[in-house]
This record gives structure tokens, C-alpha cells and sequence, in this order.
């Protein structure tokens, strides 16, 4: 299929708006420009490309750059800084990092968007350290008490970052910096350990609502970092027998949902999943010698049968829609 060429100034600039707007990834992009026979648009040419990825990629090596030579004058002078003067240099190195997001220059194209989000994780995680170190230096607090206040704040930072850049890797320094408010705002009112567990799994369970019923997109990818925060909840309730429950409920529902929808990505989640959960809950469970390893088998090949079940469908479906495209 062709594009006239009355339509090629417009549809590029589509394109790289619904990647800034989050509505496709940025791979997603490419295989509709090669699949449109798009070549280029008026902003970013697609013919000779060495020099923007160039430019990108010293763009990434300067910023390692920096942050290396600022955690090594930070390490060897550290001790000696005044509390202002340490603020000073994590809050300085953060508020930079969302200034040069600011600063990418040009329209919302794929790869400056994408520059734009790691200065902006950077940032984020700047602010994070910002506001831990003001936690324990000049407010003096300790334990769940620094990680509610760094996690607050890089969590309203991220939240604004989101807004101006609504990309899946923004999306996700959000949820994840969410779901540790929430962990720390329990340890905070509790001494039971697995509540703030069951805190970051309420936080994945409805965040995956919103996925499953398009309020967030793009769909798939936040199912599947929805139902990975959900699972990461769970571990954080292990061995209590109500976490090894809700563990193993979590775990099903996502396997069988990621059937259901025959989405890999999202049984790829839950694989990980069951690495991590199945061995505690079977020794748990089961403590003999040759529990946890049959166990581990069979789950093993159920998984691998999912997974070529759900991979034919995908095949079927895209060959279908091939024909269609045709």
C-alpha cells in the first residue's frame, strides 16, 4: 500500500502526535510509516538517519556523563557539604534534568519524545533523593516516614511529567512511585508487615481496571505493568498463608486473563510471576523434597502450552488481518 503524495504531509505529523499522546508506542509508529510507505516528514527526515541517532545518542552519553561526575565530586566531598549545600546539588541536578526535557527541541516526534522521557526519569528520580534527603536531614525522620516524603514528591512530579509527555515509560514512574505512597502511607499507620504488600496490589488491581476499560492507554502494556505491580504486592505478603492465597489467586487471574485475551506480553508477566511466587508458596505448602520441583514442572508446561496456544491465535489473527490489509 501507497500514500498519495497529497497525503504524506499530513499523515507523518499524525503519527508522531499519537505517539506523544500515548495513544501507540514508538515501534508502533514505525511499522505503520514502513507498512504506509511513509519515507520522511517536513521535521524528521527517514531517509539518511545516522545524524539524529547520533545526536540522540550523545545526547544519552552526555547525561550518563554528567550524573557520573556529579556522584563522583558528591562522593568525595560529600561529608563535607553543609545540608543546604547538599540540597542544593541533588535538587540543582533534578530541577536541570527537567529543564533540558523542556529544552529538547522541535515538535513531538518519536525520538525526541523519547529523549524527553529519560531526562524526565532521571529527573524524577532526582526529586526522589531530593526529598529523602530533606526527610532525614532537616526533618529528621526515619524509616516509612522518608520513603512516604520522597515518594510523594517524585509522585506529583511524575504526575506532571505524565500530563506533558503521556508516554507508557512516564505512565509507569507514576504507578510504580504510587504504589510505594501507598505501601508507605500503611507502614506508617501499622505494625502488620504484609498490609503495605497488600497496599502496592490494590494499587496494581486498580490501575489494571482502568487498562482493562481504556481509561489508560495503551492497553496492553498497562495490563501488563498493572498486573507486574500486582504481583510485586504479593511477594511483599510472603509466607503469611493469606498472602500465599492471594498470591496464587493473583497469579491465576492474570495467566488465565492473558489467555483469554491471548496477549504474550501479559503471559510473559505472569511467567515471572510464578517464578518468583511458586517455590515459597510450595515449600510453604509443601515441604517435602520433591514438592516444589513437580510442581514447578508442571506449571512450567502449562505455561508453555499457554504460550503457543496464545502465539498460534496472534498468528491467525494477524494473518487474517494481512488478508484484509490486502
Amino acid at each position: 500500500m501507497r500514500v498519495s503524495t497529497d497525503e504524506r504531509p499530513a499523515l507523518p505529523q499524525l503519527i508522531d502526535g499519537w505517539v506523544a499522546d500515548g495513544l501507540i508506542t514508538a515501534e508502533q509508529a514505525d511499522r505503520m510509516r514502513a507498512y504506509l510507505g511513509l519515507t520522511g516528514s517536513p521535521e524528521e527526515p527517514r531517509g539518511p538517519r545516522r545524524t539524529p541517532v547520533v545526536a540522540e545518542a550523545l545526547a544519552y552519553l552526555g547525561g550518563v556523563i554528567v550524573l557520573v561526575a556529579v556522584g563522583l565530586i558528591a562522593a568525595r566531598n560529600w561529608q563535607s557539604l553543609s545540608t543546604g549545600a547538599q540540597l542544593g546539588v541533588v535538587g540543582g541536578a533534578a530541577v536541570a534534568l527537567v529543564l533540558a526535557g523542556f529544552g529538547v527541541p522541535g515538535p513531538h516526534t518519536a525520538r525526541r519524545a523519547r529523549l524527553r522521557s529519560v531526562l524526565w526519569l532521571l529527573a524524577t528520580a532526582g526529586t526522589g533523593a531530593f526529598f529523602a534527603l530533606f526527610a532525614d536531614r532537616p526533618l529528621k525522620l526515619d524509616g516509612p516516614a522518608v520513603g512516604l516524603v520522597a515518594s510523594s514528591g517524585a509522585a506529583v512530579l511524575a504526575a506532571v511529567l505524565w500530563w506533558r509527555l503521556p508516554v507508557l515509560a512516564q505512565q509507569a514512574a507514576f504507578v510504580i512511585l504510587t504504589s510505594l505512597v501507598a505501601s508507605t502511607a500503611v507502614a506508617q499507620l501499622t505494625d502488620r508487615p504484609q498490609l503495605p504488600g497488600l497496599a502496592v496490589w490494590g494499587t496494581g488491581v486498580v490501575w489494571f481496571a482502568l487498562g482493562w476499560r481504556a481509561i489508560v492507554t495503551p492497553r496492553r502494556p498497562v495490563l501488563a505493568l498493572a498486573a507486574a505491580v500486582a504481583l510485586i504486592g504479593t511477594l511483599m505478603m510472603l509466607p503469611a498463608d493469606a498472602g500465599n492465597v492471594l498470591a496464587i489467586c493473583t497469579l491465576v487471574a492474570v495467566v488465565v486473563v492473558a489467555v483469554v485475551i491471548r496477549d504474550l506480553l501479559l503471559l510473559g508477566v505472569g511467567a515471572l510471576g510464578a517464578l518468583n511466587i511458586l517455590p515459597t508458596v510450595v515449600t510453604e505448602w509443601f515441604p517435602g523434597r520433591l514438592a516444589a520441583p513437580l510442581v514447578l514442572l508442571a506449571v512450567g508446561a502449562l505455561l508453555v502450552t499457554a504460550a503457543v496456544y496464545v502465539a498460534k491465535g496472534r498468528g491467525r489473527h494477524d494473518e487474517r488481518s494481512g488478508h484484509g490489509a490486502r
